[in-house]
């Protein structure tokens, strides 16, 4: 059963709780979450400061969660490195989670022209072990 107190959260964290959400459909979009895009999801639920109990919510409802864009381009810069970063951790990337992360570089505002320009650069800054502050000052 779905709980309401998401109802009553504030902007930013209904933007957190929404990019998590996005995260959990990128890493379930091939029927497996690998053990270190679990690890992963752990850490950037720490950075977003989501409780065990709001995690937990969240994978059992994302539906409840709707996508909110982040205001700040430096925070949608953050968001789609956070995609990306995701997206490769396991090692595999299949076409179904590229299509994802193309889309929603689309929700967060980004042209599919840009997305094209960035994502290939991103991919091989994080693949090279840099962190995603350091691909941010990169590609901002």
């Amino acid at each position: 059963m779905s709980s309401f107190s998401h109802i009553f959260d504030s902007g930013e964290q209904a933007r957190q709780k929404g990019h998590f959400r996005n995260l959990i459909m990128l890493a379930r979009i091939d029927g497996n979450v690998s053990f270190a895009e679990n690890q992963l999801l752990k850490k950037i639920a720490t950075k977003l400061s989501l409780t065990e109990e709001q995690v937990t919510e969240i994978c059992e409802n994302p539906d409840d969660y709707p996508f909110i864009p982040p205001v700040t381009r430096e925070e949608r810069y953050e968001r789609f490195i956070q995609l990306i970063q995701l997206l490769g951790i396991d090692g595999n990337m299949d076409n179904n989670e590229t299509k994802l992360v193309r889309r929603l570089g689309v929700e967060l505002g980004f042209t599919p022209e840009r997305i094209d320009e960035k994502f290939p650069i991103i991919l091989e800054h994080l693949r090279k072990g840099m962190d995603r502050e350091e691909v941010l000052r990169i590609v901002i």
